[in-house]
């Protein structure tokens, strides 16, 4: 089974994806993060690094990637900002989850973000509007949605994920 995990930054994507490879046996969790593309060929947005866009992501390693780990792994997890962008990628996710927090939860949680420094309010504000533009899925009726805001119910996820597509 493969299992992609989307939604905007600091939704709890890739918490969900650990929680979901200590239940599911013989897992591995690959992130979008670790096929963007090195920083010198990232496309920049007022002298910043821009990784909110398709073009910062090698999507076709990732997809070959994912083909080469199926064989090995019963689950393999796929968790990042623009996993159902590329029409290839979504189209090999066995389960889709879409984790959801409100714009006031994601300002929140972005500004106490220290990876990266601190950002200047319109970077936060370009973060949320690309999700919105190129991470949120078109058709949400194929996508388990997740309350990023709570706590998850991993006995309740694990059963629907269990269940037949």
């Amino acid at each position: 089974m493969i299992i992609g995990i989307g939604g905007c930054s600091r939704s709890g994507k890739s918490t969900i994806a650990v929680a979901l490879a200590d239940e599911l046996q013989n897992s591995t969790i690959l992130s979008l993060d670790n096929y963007a593309f090195p920083e010198k060929n990232l496309p920049v947005v007022h002298n910043r690094h821009d990784w909110e866009i398709p073009e910062a992501y090698n999507f076709d390693r990732l997809i070959a990637e994912i083909e080469k780990l199926k064989i090995d792994y019963s689950v393999v997890i796929v968790e990042g900002i623009l996993v159902f962008y590329d029409v290839r990628l979504a189209r090999m996710f066995h389960k889709r989850i879409l984790m959801q927090i409100d714009k006031s939860t994601f300002l929140v949680r972005r500004k106490q973000e220290v990876r990266w420094g601190s950002e200047p309010d319109w970077f936060i504000e370009y973060v949320w509007s690309s999700f919105l533009k190129y991470g949120l899925p078109k058709d949400l009726g194929c996508y388990q949605l997740v309350d990023g805001k709570t706590q998850i119910d991993m006995n309740r996820l694990l059963s629907e994920l269990s269940e037949s597509n």
